[in-house]
């Protein structure tokens, strides 16, 4: 999708990807975007949702970017109610800190999420 759109406006690209949460900072394909933004090696950073690049703090990567003269191309701009947002930070936030307690794979760890998943949706 990302490399597709890319093409269609001419723009030669390399794609970054890593798996893990956006919560993470220690991301190994993330380390390397901060150092070519830093670099002056990159003028765009095509992403599909805000969160895939970082889970908080997306505007102030936006201005960091900026100073740099790197601009952030959101493909997918879905709104989401203060309420939606809310919801999703809450069960990301539950999800990496079961993660690191229980380890990801654990019964508790998907017992704790699901819980907090059926607590904020019953609210």
């Amino acid at each position: 999708m990302i490399k597709s759109y890319a093409e269609e406006r001419g723009w030669d690209v390399e794609i970054l990807k890593d798996i893990g949460s956006g919560l993470k900072e220690n991301r190994r394909n993330f380390q390397k975007l901060l150092k070519m933004v830093m670099n002056k090696e990159v003028s765009k950073v095509i992403i599909a949702y805000p969160d895939r690049l970082t889970r908080f703090g997306f505007k102030i990567l936006e201005d960091f970017f900026k100073s740099y003269g790197t601009e952030i191309v959101v493909i997918n701009k879905e709104e989401k109610t203060p309420q939606e947002e809310l919801i999703e930070d809450l069960i990301t936030i539950i999800s990496h800190f079961a993660g690191k307690l229980y380890g990801m794979r654990s019964h508790k760890y998907k017992k704790v999420v699901e819980g907090a998943k059926k607590l904020i949706q019953d609210c």
